[in-house]
């Protein structure tokens, strides 16, 4: 139920975020918040890649790497009003 609130409070980020709720050091529930994607196949208007596909995959798998490296140092911040909202006890 927390974790269902936290997820529709929290505004997405560049990456997933994951919300665990934990009890006992056993993880009872998991949700997880889309990451905004870019669509890097379109540059300047223009869809990259008639032909080969592997320009494509190159492009993809640089956006896949990057989204990595920002889950693992990105912080997400809960505001005050967030809090509130979850805390409450009205569903």
């Amino acid at each position: 139920v927390v974790c269902r609130k936290l997820q529709e409070v929290l505004p997405r980020q560049q990456f997933v975020v994951v919300i665990q709720a934990k009890a006992d050091g056993r993880i009872i529930a998991s949700e997880r918040i889309k990451a905004y994607r870019k669509d890097v196949l379109v540059k300047s208007g223009k869809t990259v890649g008639g032909g080969d596909i592997s320009r494509k995959k190159k492009l993809l798998e640089a956006q896949k790497r990057g989204k990595k490296r920002q889950q693992q140092s990105g912080r997400v911040s809960l505001s005050q009003a967030a809090f509130n909202t979850v805390i409450s006890r009205s569903s």
